[in-house]
């Protein structure tokens, strides 16, 4: 392992940094939050099904899921959308 050297730049180091125009990076950003919401949303039925859940409960916890997603993306949201319209930050 000593000789190993890594192929620069690493595919970790640029996730996230590898967009650089906000409308891209603002999309992406919405579009990874959707995925996240379907992923939790799988999960809960999943655990739905295999505990006898019912589908309303599981809906009504989704309303909750999407004000955490929003929460979590709020700023850097804000800041692309500020970024997108030339705004200065406040």
């Amino acid at each position: 392992m000593m000789g190993t050297q890594l192929s620069l730049p690493a595919g970790w180091a640029l996730r996230g940094h590898s967009l650089r125009d906000p409308h891209d990076r603002l999309a992406a950003l919405r579009r990874d939050a959707e995925l996240t919401k379907a992923a939790i949303r799988d999960a809960l039925d999943d655990l739905a099904s295999r505990h006898g859940i019912s589908a309303k409960d599981v809906t009504y916890a989704m309303a909750g899921v999407d004000d955490v997603l929003a929460d979590v993306i709020y700023d850097i949201e804000r800041q692309l959308e500020r970024d997108i319209e030339g705004e200065e930050p406040v």
